[in-house]
């Protein structure tokens, strides 16, 4: 399991007519996880300049995660000093992780 400490960057190409994959770097998976969110709000307000007022729920961040033709991660093994690869299914998996516990105990 990811440590709050890890680095993390993650790859990405959000749509398939761009030419280059990009990518960002963060101190820890979790706020990988915020940038991403960062990242599709924007991508919604880009979308629907007009509407004031803009709500999503988790399938709808998860249509974007597995829409993008490219996303993965690289978190630091603090231990190997290496970038271990992380699929669009581990990325999901902390995303739900980490809005959970910004959410709090059900």
């Amino acid at each position: 399991m990811a440590s709050s400490s890890q680095h993390t960057i993650l790859l990405m190409r959000l749509q398939r007519d761009e030419k280059r994959n990009t990518w960002q770097d963060y101190a820890s998976p979790g706020a990988a996880c915020d940038g991403l969110c960062l990242m599709f709000e924007t991508m919604l307000k880009k979308t629907y300049p007009n509407t004031r007022k803009i709500t999503y729920d988790i399938a709808d961040l998860f249509s974007f995660i597995d829409e993008a033709p490219d996303m993965a991660a690289l978190v630091l093994d603090q231990e190997s000093h290496t970038y271990v690869p992380r699929s669009k299914k581990w990325i999901k998996a902390q995303v739900y992780k980490h809005l959970k516990t910004q959410v709090g105990p059900e």
